[in-house]
């Protein structure tokens, strides 16, 4: 999930120029169109968040940054709500690792158990 649009689309790397501008024609400009990216950008509405909510996260993940799971934890716990985050120091964007997966299957069994 991208959870803040604004910083997703800033911290497309110059190498990805092609997906930047295919992304830019799609959902706009940050430079021009912050204000509605703003709006669509899940992590400034955590404080509606009512259901508790499952984050896993490879903090070697070049696509989706820990530091953007990071805020949306922050912004939904801010609300009060439960918030299991299980993150993988020594993993990127999937999980390679069998030990890793196994732990985070688990991880979505216990949650849907619970929840």
């Amino acid at each position: 999930m991208v959870s803040n649009t604004i910083k997703t689309l800033a911290s497309i790397p110059p190498w990805w120029e092609s997906f930047r501008e295919s992304l830019y024609a799609e959902l706009g400009d940050p430079a021009v169109d912050g204000e509605r990216l703003r709006r669509i950008s899940p992590v400034f509405h955590g404080n509606k968040v009512k259901k508790p909510v499952l984050v896993v996260q490879g903090a070697n993940d070049p696509r989706v940054l820990q530091i953007k799971s990071d805020e949306m934890v922050t912004a939904i716990r801010e609300n009060g709500v439960p918030v299991e985050y299980v993150l993988f120091p020594d993993e990127g964007h999937g999980f390679l690792k069998k030990a890793n997966r196994i732990t985070a299957q688990n991880a979505y069994l216990n949650f849907l158990r619970q929840y």
